[in-house]
Formats: structure tokens, C-alpha cells, sequence
């Protein structure tokens, strides 16, 4: 299930590869214009050999349905130009899909920054709110499970892009040169993004321009929803959609959507969703009797999971162990906090 998933992502575009070129390495020793050409060669070999058969089968298809057309046209003279047809239909149809695979395969290659390896690890650090210091002990764990990786985890509570003394905590972020930063806030910047819409995003588009002048990726992660007595969701959502916009005109950056991730299908707050194992599980903390936005061990895995899933397209990555989020680091005392306030066991 889940557990092959990850491997194969990274196998699956490795045999895409495979399939669009005669061999791999050939393929990627060709320039992009080689490459067009030899594969538009092998496409036209394939189909040429494909559409012998077609002579046999169109003739009696033909008659069957156009009796009209065999008083006036000689069988040989029909028979040569329906086979014209299809040929000419099915090769168009195959060089279309061909280069279509192409340009994807070339895409692949271009987004891939670089393999990973014992002796040259992924540097990853994570900064964020209090939220994000929930989700940091399931990102490091699925991370370093690869073997190639090692994170730094700089979440607390009170992070937020507008809070004095920011610049100076992104600034200590960034001096292990992490290849990658995953962000995840918002929760304390929301009264300003409210107030100074066009403000914050300049500050959000200043903050990334800092993270990539050493990152060469940013994995930003939206700001889940909260429980309904908070009244914080029309300004959640105000704020996450200038985290997607301003993500997608960046092609460094990365956003992690978390309304379905850990709401409901509309997007809206739950405490229990499915988890990586397809079981219902408590992902959000209950306080004092009352929902709680921070997150339990099985919402954090489903972030750290997804961070995952965003980094191994441009990192080599696989898993060596594949219950990483059944890992000791569920056990963190942040998950008791407050005592007993996340479940352990899966909902029958």
C-alpha cells in the first residue's frame, strides 16, 4: 500500500525514462535536440511495424458498412487509401503521445537537483510556529529514514513572518545551508494579513527571495484549519492563498495544502482523519475538553509525509525503513502535552 508508494515514485519515473529513449544512459548523454530526434525515430519504427496488420483487418470493415462505395470505387484503389488513413491517424496520434512523453521525461531530469548519499546527505532545516514544532519530529523522522538526509528542527511556538525578531531567527536558520527549508506558519501573522494584505505578501515574497539566495528548495506548508470556535477561517484561508499564489510563480518553492490533508473533504477542521496505515486515527489535541489546532503524532506523520512527497521530486530519496511514523518519536513528550491529550489507538 502506502509503504511501496514512496519507492515507487522514484521507480516508476526511472522506468518512464526508460520507456521514451532505446537505453537509458544513451538517453542521457544526448543533447535536447539528439534527444527529440532519437526518440521521434524509435516512435516511427514502432508504429511502422504495428500498422502491417492494418491491411488485413480494414478491407471486409470497410465493405461491411459501405456497400455503396464498392459499386463506385475499385477494392484495391479503397483498400489502399483507408490504410493511407489509418496509418497516417495512428501515427500522428502515437508521435503526438511520444513527444509528450518526451517533454515530461526531459522534465524529470531537469527538476532533479541531485542524489543524496551517506557522505554527502540532504541538508534539511524546518522553521515555523508551534503547529510546525507538532509536525518537525515526523518530518526529521521520514527524512533521515532514507539514510541521506539530516534535519534541523527550529520550530516554537510564537513564529510568525510579522513577529519582531524574525529576520534574526531566519537569518540562524539559514547558516547550516540547507538545501531545503520547510516553512509552516501563519497562525501569528494573521491579524496583519488581514489588515495589510499587500503588505505581508511583499514580507512573504521578501522571506522567500532570503530562503533561496541559499536554499535551493522551500517546501510551504499551509496552515491547517482550526476549530470552528477560534473564528480563524476566513483569515486562514486568506492567508494560504497568498502562500499557493506567490508558490506558484515560484518554481522553487513548493505548497503543501493541509485542508484536506487534516480537514474533512470540505476542507473543514476534524480531529480524526485517515491515517498512512488506512486506519482513522486522532490527528489534532483536545484541551481541556475542547478541540485544540495543535497536532498528535498521526497528523504530524501525515505532514511529514507529505514533505516527503514534494522532496523527492527534485531528490533522489528512498526509505529504508518504512514504519518510520510508528517510530520512537511518537513518543515525544510534546504529544502529552497537555497530559493524555492525543490517542494512540486507531477508531473501530
Amino acid at each position: 500500500m502506502f509503504r511501496k508508494y514512496y519507492k515507487g515514485c522514484l521507480i516508476a519515473s526511472i522506468c518512464f525514462l526508460v520507456a521514451c529513449s532505446s537505453t537509458e544512459s544513451a538517453f542521457r548523454n544526448l543533447s535536447l535536440e539528439e534527444k527529440k530526434t532519437s526518440t521521434t525515430s524509435v516512435s516511427v519504427q514502432e508504429i511502422t511495424t504495428t500498422t502491417v496488420i492494418l491491411p488485413t483487418l480494414t478491407p471486409s470493415t470497410v465493405f461491411q458498412t459501405t456497400s455503396s462505395l464498392e459499386e463506385l470505387t475499385p477494392m484495391s484503389s479503397l483498400v489502399i487509401e483507408n490504410e493511407i488513413a489509418v496509418e497516417t491517424t495512428f501515427l500522428t496520434d502515437q508521435t503526438d503521445d511520444e513527444e509528450k512523453l518526451e517533454r515530461e521525461a526531459i522534465d524529470l531530469l531537469e527538476m532533479l537537483i541531485r542524489t543524496p548519499s551517506k557522505n554527502e546527505p540532504l541538508r534539511v532545516t524546518s522553521i515555523g510556529d508551534s503547529v510546525s514544532y507538532d509536525a518537525d519530529p515526523a518530518i526529521k523522522a521520514v527524512l533521515e529514514s532514507t539514510g541521506v538526509a539530516t534535519v534541523e528542527n527550529r520550530s516554537f511556538g510564537g513564529v510568525g513572518l510579522t513577529q519582531k525578531g524574525f529576520q534574526t531567527y531566519l537569518a540562524d536558520s539559514l547558516n547550516t545551508e540547507p538545501e531545503v527549508m520547510t516553512v509552516m506558519v501563519g497562525g501569528w501573522d494573521l491579524a496583519f494579513a488581514e489588515e495589510r494584505q499587500e503588505e505581508y505578501e511583499q514580507i512573504v515574497e521578501n522571506s522567500i527571495e532570503e530562503i533561496l539566495k541559499i536554499s535551493s528548495l522551500i517546501i510551504w506548508i499551509g496552515m491547517p484549519p482550526t476549530p470552528e470556535a477560534e473564528g480563524l477561517e476566513e483569515t486562514r484561508h486568506l492567508v494560504n492563498q497568498i502562500y499557493r499564489e506567490i508558490s506558484d510563480r515560484q518554481k522553487e518553492v513548493e505548497f503543501i495544502d493541509t485542508d484536506k490533508l487534516l480537514g474533512d473533504e470540505k476542507g473543514n477542521f476534524v480531529g480524526f482523519v485517515t491515517a498512512l496505515d488506512g486506519e482513522t486515527y486522532q490527528v489534532r489535541k483536545v484541551r481541556d475538553g475542547k478541540d485544540d489546532g495543535h497536532l498528535c503524532p498521526f497528523g504530524a506523520a501525515l505532514i511529514g509525509s507529505s514533505v516527503f512527497e514534494k522532496i523527492v521530486k527534485y531528490f533522489s530519496l528512498f526509505l529504508e525503513e518504512e514504519e518510520w511514523w510508528l517510530g520512537e518519536w511518537t513518543r515525544d513528550k510534546r504529544y502529552d502535552d497537555p497530559p493524555q491529550g492525543c490517542s494512540y489507538k486507531p477508531i473501530k
